[in-house]
């Protein structure tokens, strides 16, 4: 019996127990299924979460039909880059700024009846997939310390600052990480302790050119990973890395040391570090090696080794004592010896197991996430066939936990899941971030070297499976795509092997001097003679209705 000579109710009690992607693939493999669920608002708005790789929310209050709307504004939203709504913020140029979450920050020092304190500012964030509110959330905390770096899960109410202390000439140098409730700035409840304190390998006063930032701050349900460089001239340095049980407050029995480090926690037990290693490091140890730096009276000096190609290596994270190493490396291509900057972009999307807002009506497919590491190469050592800067872009499912005996995949043996990217080599790209599978940067088209001229252009690349159909149902008789809304942009599909992905850009020159993405919005900042004028540009619709 034909699936097909079933009675079309029989169908549709069928096609109402499949997921978005298992819809998607039915309709894609018969024109008549396809039918059927074009004319059921319910199929319908499950189909074009497939289609726009989405996931359904968590909005009880409103119906399928209710979220098809601003489902296909925001898709449009993104893929034009034209907005719904505008917010501006002009501020004195802040220490620290950014966004976490669905919020913006900004920090600063500032006096208070003559003594000097530091401000912390905290705004909600619009967002068209959630249910109107009347006002959104402001919070202003005077701290006592200066803040280095701010991460915000608002799922939990927990709102984590790094500060750093510079002790006395013999005298380690710590980091310290506040658990505090976001909403009142006193320590969580959930917190065992007000404050984590990491004891780096550095000692006393730092000489002169040598500097130390809090470089990242995630958080991931109970963990919190912190990482801490140590800089000095001509861009050499080295990074350590830490995760603690922010419950608890005791660390976890790893750390990790190295030249150029970028981290990502994929999961509570599964870490994901990216490293430039040296040639005798062991790669299986779980640890990092040997120091690559000596210090001596007046410093700390580089100790020159032969490099290796840059690696990702997938750590096992043990809730208990670790028996053995379980860890499992993956190395970018040999001729990739010489390497100026490494990054994982961090992706603002939810991750795996993370419970959405409240009512919100649909959220980036967590399967779906993309993990986007950025290389760039020295102008005096790019490899044959590669820009200075490149991006390497994968599914996030690539990486899966290890297990003992793992080893090492070279290059040659895990290429064909990644693509890689050659992005723009005429001027420099810069502030890269990830949301789902969206890529998102600034390209600068000002004056070299001069930093008065903040000409730049936004781009967006776009690498949903079904991105491209998506496009063409915007406007399926063109083969490259202008838009001329609140900005000028124009699309165009690019293919790399047999993928199509889509490249979203503004032909009109914008102010940037720094920007970030959420699943809403971009951000752009442009700093100029003391003042940040910041914009928030956020997609979807403002229709909805129950």
């Amino acid at each position: 019996m034909s699936l097909f000579s079933l009675s079309r109710e029989l169908l549709l009690i069928i096609l109402e127990e499949l997921d978005p992607i298992s819809l998607l693939h039915f309709c894609k493999s018969s024109r008549y299924i396809h039918g059927i669920v074009a004319n059921y608002s319910t199929l319908l708005y499950r189909y074009e979460l497939g289609l726009s790789g989405m996931k359904d929310g968590n909005s009880s209050s409103y119906s399928p039909r209710a979220r098809l709307d601003p489902l296909l504004h925001h898709r449009k939203g993104w893929l034009t880059l034209n907005w719904t709504s505008e917010d501006r913020l002009r501020i004195p140029t802040p220490t620290i700024v950014g966004v976490s979450g669905r919020f913006l920050y900004h920090a600063s020092e500032s006096s208070y009846h003559g003594l000097f304190q530091w401000s912390l500012h905290i705004y909600e964030l619009r967002s068209y997939r959630t249910p109107p509110v009347d006002k959104l959330q402001y919070c202003k905390f005077n701290l006592p310390f200066e803040i280095r770096k701010v991460a915000i899960d608002a799922t939990q109410n927990l709102l984590v600052l790094a500060e750093l202390h510079f002790a006395s000439q013999d005298g380690p140098i710590t980091a310290s990480l506040h658990f505090l409730d976001m909403w009142t700035c006193q320590q969580h409840p959930q917190a065992q302790n007000l404050r984590f304190q990491f004891q780096t390998d550095w000692w006393g006063a730092l000489p002169p050119g040598h500097r130390i930032s809090v470089e990242q701050v995630q958080i991931y349900g109970i963990m919190v990973g912190l990482s801490v460089r140590l800089g000095v001239e001509e861009g050499e340095g080295t990074t350590e890395l830490v995760l603690v049980n922010w419950h608890t407050g005791i660390e976890r029995q790893q750390r990790f040391t190295g030249d150029l480090l970028s981290f990502d926690i994929i999961s509570e037990s599964c870490l994901m570090v990216l490293s430039h290693p040296d040639e005798d490091e062991d790669d299986d140890s779980g640890e990092s090696a040997a120091s690559t730096w000596e210090r001596s009276s007046d410093g700390l000096y580089l100790h020159e080794r032969g490099k290796r190609s840059p690696q990702i290596t997938i750590h096992h994270i043990p809730n208990g004592p670790l028996c053995s190493a379980q860890v499992i490396s993956y190395d970018l291509p040999e001729s990739w010896k010489a390497i100026s900057f490494l990054q994982i972009c961090p992706n603002t999307s939810l991750k795996p197991n993370v419970t959405p807002p409240t009512e919100t009506f649909f959220h980036s497919d967590p399967s779906q996430r993309t993990t986007v590491i950025l290389v760039e190469f020295p102008s005096h050592s790019i490899p044959a066939g590669c820009s200075k800067k490149v991006a390497l872009v994968m599914k996030e499912s690539l990486f899966q936990p290890p297990s003992v005996g793992d080893g090492t995949l070279s290059w040659e043996e895990w290429q064909d899941r990644c693509t890689v990217i050659h992005l723009p080599g005429d001027s420099e790209a810069h502030a890269f971030g990830v949301v789902g599978r969206k890529l998102v940067f600034f390209q600068s088209v000002g004056e070299e070297n001069c930093v008065a001229d903040s000409r730049s252009r936004l781009h967006v690349l776009d690498f949903n499976d079904y991105a491209a159909e998506c496009l063409r149902s915007i406007a399926p008789q063109s083969p490259a795509w202008s838009w001329n809304e609140k900005w000028a942009t124009a699309s165009k599909i690019f293919k790399v092997g047999t993928a199509e992905f889509i490249k979203t850009s503004t032909t009109q020159v914008q102010s940037i001097t720094w920007v970030d993405a959420t699943e809403d919005a971009v951000v752009l900042y442009n700093e100029r003679e003391g003042q940040t004028v910041i914009r928030v540009l956020t997609f979807g619709d403002t229709s909805a209705c129950p």
